[in-house]
């Protein structure tokens, strides 16, 4: 089962190694109150920009959740992605595609968020902005089978060959997930319209959300790997993230090849423990990037860390462990469900089904309603049995686990899944 893992110490910035040896990961970091020389710091920095993007198209998905500028802490800033935008250039990028979704019902916000103004066709005709929702979905399968789902809706864009893909994220606090950083940043992939139902503007692509937004932040970056990840925190964000939080001057952006590497440097810049974020925790499981920050060499400028006020956030719940995962009604077997929690919260458990292909969850059977549950957890057992007492139809069913603070706090929740196979 997994548990939480060990913290390391927050580190604080360092001096560039003069060791010869090249460390497993490195991340560049520029320290200034202006955002493109920031940028362009840490990107050089980092020694692991590519010299050369000729052949290729470039996407850069930044973080444009609201319509605010980047100084309100929510929307990385305009003049780090042109700073990435040059490098791309220099290194011979001839099509360079900016990409992102509003939230529903929304134009585009390249207007607000100050894109508009300076990719224009003159001074850019390398750049387009492209709104994913007028775009094209795909239904992908994800590698290794998928922890949520096993396939997914994400933009073509992004899958077509020779592509570049960087994700220019956000240095902030979310009310889910704990911090946006630069994995996260792909949520803004998936489909809103295939993700909506049930349509809740407060968590715009729900489904994701009952499945596991953690769960799914996986197979998000498993579906389409972070090629260079970038975090602007010239303008960050904490307490109640992704939008209502407070600005933060912390005049910081992070780069690197790594995704989980540069977030974790982000961890530390917010000083935030290294095991405070469950996605991280399953990257690092998932063998996507270091657990902490220990094998990582920080390259560029010191940084000075910002104790971010945290989110009120949820209660950490860990995917539960199905065993065996799958079921056979001729075998008459049962399945064994395990979940880790590290601390007494109120859980509720039920099997679920959800299609990967048509989103939209129907519950088979609640295995118990809202009750408190001590840590390290529990194991509960389902038969293969529908609420009425007969065999479910054979197919791809979950057990879904949420788990709030106080039965009064529904506010913040969190969900888990374990997939179980039932075969006739």
């Amino acid at each position: 089962m997994r548990s939480l893992a060990a913290g390391s110490a927050i580190l604080a910035a360092a001096k560039p190694s003069k060791s010869t040896t090249t460390p497993a990961f490195q991340v560049g970091v520029g320290y200034s109150s202006d955002p493109y020389t920031a940028a362009s710091t840490a990107i050089s920095a980092c020694a692991q920009f590519p010299t050369s993007l000729a052949g290729q198209t470039v996407v850069i998905k930044p973080n444009l959740v609201v319509a605010k500028p980047s100084s309100s802490g929510a929307t990385t800033d305009p003049h780090v992605v042109q700073a990435i935008v040059d490098m791309c250039i220099a290194a011979g990028a001839e099509s360079i595609y900016i990409v992102e979704a509003p939230l529903p019902g929304n134009p585009a916000y390249w207007g607000p968020c100050g894109y508009a103004a300076i990719f224009t066709a003159k001074a850019y005709p390398q750049v387009q902005l492209i709104d994913l929702v007028t775009g094209t979905y795909v239904l992908t399968p994800v590698p290794g089978g998928g922890s949520a789902y096993q396939q997914m809706w994400v933009p073509s864009v992004v899958l077509a060959p020779n592509t570049f893909f960087i994700s220019a994220g956000k240095l902030k606090t979310h009310q889910d997930a704990v911090a946006t950083l630069s994995m996260k940043n792909l949520v803004g992939l998936a489909s809103e319209s295939a993700y909506a139902p049930p349509v809740n503007t407060d968590f715009p692509r729900h489904d994701l959300h009952l499945r596991s937004i953690n769960q799914s932040i996986i197979d998000l970056n498993m579906i389409r790997p972070i090629d260079f990840a970038v975090i602007d925190g010239v303008w960050g964000m904490e307490g109640n993230g992704p939008t209502s939080g407070t600005p933060v001057a912390t005049n910081v952006v992070l780069a690197g090849l790594n995704s989980v590497a540069v977030d974790r440097v982000g961890l530390n810049v917010m000083e935030f423990a290294q095991d405070s974020v469950t996605y991280l925790d399953y990257a690092s499981d998932a063998g996507l990037g270091p657990s902490n920050t220990d094998n990582v060499t920080l390259l560029g400028d010191l940084y000075i860390p910002y104790p971010f006020v945290p989110p009120n956030g949820p209660p950490v719940l860990f995917a539960p462990e199905c065993t065996p995962n799958t079921i056979s009604f001729s075998g008459s077997n049962s399945v064994n469900i395990k979940y880790a929690i590290p601390n007494t919260c109120f859980t509720h458990a039920a099997i679920i089904q959800d299609n990967d292909e048509y989103p939209s969850v129907n519950v088979m059977q609640t295995l118990h309603a809202f009750k408190s549950v001590k840590a390290p957890g529990e194991s509960l057992t389902w038969n293969g049995l529908d609420s009425s007492g007969s065999p479910v139809p054979a197919g791809v069913y979950y057990a879904q686990i949420q788990a709030i603070s106080s039965p009064s706090n529904l506010s913040y929740d969190n969900y888990a899944v374990g997939r179980i196979t039932v075969t006739a």
